[in-house]
């Protein structure tokens, strides 16, 4: 039964029910986004819950606890701003309570990016690609690629089980995790894949295939953020992400990108026959690209049915407001709004403090040193990705090269001041891995 509460100025307080609920949920958007809109935020699942562990994850059964807790709550839209599983139990909620929420139809056609990629050549140049079957007796021979080319999961998060093959000694290698992993990876993918009316190619291969795609990472990538309202595309910001000298580790993701106007531009136009083309609407999108800067030809990598939440504190650092401000109108049916340059900063990025080998965690940032931080950094926030005692190659959600032991979220004046704080705030945070 929903339940109705009343603001101290007469006005109803919407129920917004979370996907993922943490202390981010709680402390950053309870003060930031619900001053504004309104809006208290309840759990439909917590963080926890919706991250894949060893021993598989109960996609189902998730998504009931999700829709009595919402009910419960009195909820009237739901949101989330994290990746799979939580970009799909979203929908498939919002259809069970009858939210506003883009359909589960289109989403999965993000999500499933083999399909994602059929639809895009639909509309624009793709690159060239193919599925294959990992557990055939020779997969490579289904591959109708050149070397070198990308293969992955056709779903998956965190750029997991995706590896650049150059010859077949590296296909066999990545092939040989894949086969180990990827069951784990895609498990909660087999419920709603039955949720939808799949392609026959896509129904007969299952949730573990993958794909092959011609390599076009070598290039400057780029993040547009943006939403659809009634059929209409905005983008509202775009952010870079900044990679480690091995091509394909981020070390940060910088905003606002540094792009001519009329490259934003193109990218909005792309993104807008794509977004018509599969039928997405009422909710946030980002879209990611590479640029060739040589010849300035844009190239689709993905696009996610949500916000990312590590372009929050950037927006709020520069723009003054989290977007997922706009998360909340939308799904509110409430036409979005927004301002830029409002911040206190003219420049903001999420820094990755990464470890590059395996070990045992044997000491974090203290009190004492996250203080120090806050004392000469009070704008940067600090997020702690690891915990004593704990082995780094069984840390949860990692990429295939690097280990990540802390995220900085920093504004500053220009790039040189950025880095300059980056750097302090490393040497501040002292790590020991053992």
């Amino acid at each position: 039964m929903r339940q109705t509460r009343v603001t101290t100025w007469g006005r109803p307080m919407e129920t917004v029910a979370v996907v993922g609920y943490d202390d981010f949920t709680e402390e950053y958007l309870g003060g930031r986004v619900g001053t504004r809109e309104d809006v208290r935020f309840v759990p439909a699942l917590t963080r926890q819950e919706v991250i894949i562990e060893d021993g598989g994850f109960p996609f189902e059964a998730r998504l009931d606890l999700a829709e009595r807790r919402s009910r419960e709550a009195g909820a009237s839209a739901v949101i989330t701003y994290w990746d799979f599983p939580s970009s799909l139990i979203a929908p498939l909620l919002a259809e069970r309570c009858g939210y506003p929420y883009a359909s589960t139809t289109s989403v999965m056609r993000c999500e499933h990016k083999y399909w994602f990629r059929k639809e895009q050549a639909e509309v624009i140049g793709t690159p060239r690609f193919c599925g294959f079957d990992p557990f055939a007796d020779d997969p490579l021979a289904e591959i109708t690629l050149d070397f070198p080319f990308w293969i992955k999961p056709v779903v998956g998060h965190s750029s997991m089980l995706g590896f650049e093959i150059a010859r077949r000694e590296d296909f066999d290698a990545a092939l040989a995790e894949i086969r180990r992993d990827i069951g784990e990876l895609t498990k909660p993918f087999v419920y709603p894949l039955g949720r939808v009316d799949l392609p026959e190619e896509l129904a007969r291969r299952g949730a573990t295939m993958c794909m092959a795609e011609e390599l076009i990472s070598k290039g400057e990538q780029y993040t547009i953020e943006g939403y659809v309202h009634r059929g209409e595309v905005v983008v509202y910001g775009a952010v870079a992400s900044m990679r480690e000298p091995n091509g394909h580790t981020f070390s940060r993701y910088q905003y606002p990108a540094d792009l001519p106007r009329e490259t934003v531009a193109r990218m909005e136009e792309i993104a807008t026959k794509i977004i018509t083309r599969i039928g997405y609407d009422g909710c946030p999108f980002n879209m990611e690209f590479f640029l060739e800067p040589e010849t300035g030809d844009l190239h689709v990598l993905e696009m996610n049915s949500r916000l990312s939440q590590s372009h929050s504190d950037l927006f709020h650092k520069v723009d003054g407001q989290p977007h997922e401000v706009l998360a909340v109108e939308l799904a509110l049916g409430r036409t979005p709004r927004w301002r830029r340059g409002a911040g206190r900063f003219d420049l903001a990025a999420k820094c990755f403090v990464r470890r590059w080998e395996d070990g045992v965690v044997r000491r974090v940032p203290g009190e004492a040193q996250l203080a120090a931080l806050h004392e000469e950094q009070p704008e940067t926030l600090v997020e702690l990705k690891v915990a004593e005692g704990q082995r780094l190659s069984e840390l949860p959600e990692q990429e295939e090269y690097s280990y990540e032991l802390a995220d900085l979220f920093i504004g500053a004046r220009d790039e040189a001041e950025l880095l300059r704080k980056k750097d302090r705030a490393e040497a501040i945070l002292d790590f020991e891995i053992g």
